[in-house]
């Protein structure tokens, strides 16, 4: 069980850095969906794993992550309900 979630965890991980390369190469704009949707989905992955190997501080930021990348996603459907 403990290799799974720690896969899980680098599988987030990938997910998450992905995301930011693909920000920072331009690939991605930061007002576009998949970016915080990446960011959830990526952490996400990482939460599971800390379900295994606990550790606060990392947990915490994860979660906040999560909050961050849903007021992204908030915004980002409110601008569109404006146009």
């Amino acid at each position: 069980m403990a290799q799974l979630a720690t896969a899980i965890g680098f599988l987030g991980v990938v997910v998450v850095l992905a995301a930011y390369g693909l920000l920072t190469a331009g690939k991605l704009k930061s007002d576009d969906w998949r970016y915080p949707v990446l960011n959830i989905v990526g952490t996400l992955g990482i939460v599971a794993s800390l379900f295994v190997q606990f550790n606060l501080p990392s947990m915490v930021t994860q979660l906040m992550w999560i909050a961050i990348s849903i007021i992204g996603i908030m915004r980002i459907a409110r601008k569109r309900v404006a146009k």
